[in-house]
């Protein structure tokens, strides 16, 4: 008489657990979708602030690089004006143009055993001035923008990355 009550007893539980199975399957699709719709919201905030933060740092590597280039446009045009400049001090100290300006100022030519020579303790004489530059540098290979300037975001970043593995990995020696 024990075994058809506890048939019965295990038919209960079995339909009582069938239910609670269906309620939870009904349940179940709006949690899903929830969820579904959380995890996608939340990887797009993720992605929109690695984005955001990635639009702003090659903003500032941009702009940056804008900023060395026109400095090294006003170093060139610098360069430009001092050779000029110098180029013109050249003109006016050549020998022609002195002899040309001491004869209208009413000096007078003289033999060269006739002038008086006087010495100057401590004065070496005047330097020659250097139009070239020294063999070796060659202008056209300078670079105008920095490499650092042309280093994108992701290269800074493992460069980091990797630089943080070593500094708490050690360098393996």
């Amino acid at each position: 008489m024990v075994e058809p009550r506890d048939r019965a007893n295990r038919r209960k539980a079995r339909t009582a657990k069938r239910m609670r199975l269906i309620q939870a399957l009904k349940q179940l699709p709006w949690k899903i979708h929830a969820r579904t719709v959380g995890f996608f919201l939340l990887s797009l905030v993720v992605v929109l602030v690695v984005a955001s933060v990635y639009l702003s740092i090659s903003g500032l590597a941009a702009n940056a690089g804008l900023d060395a280039y026109r400095l090294d446009l006003k170093r060139q045009d610098l360069e430009r004006e001092i050779a000029h400049r110098k180029a013109t001090l050249a003109l006016i100290t050549a020998a022609p143009a002195m002899e040309e300006r001491a004869l209208s100022m009413g000096f007078k030519k003289i033999a060269p055993e006739d002038a008086l020579y006087v010495i100057v303790p401590g004065y070496s004489g005047r330097r020659t001035m250097v139009a070239a530059p020294p063999p070796g540098i060659n202008e056209t290979s300078r670079q105008l923008i920095k490499s650092v300037y042309r280093e994108s975001l992701w290269d800074w970043l493992f460069t980091g990355v990797n630089s943080l593995g070593t500094g708490f990995l050690g360098d393996g020696s």
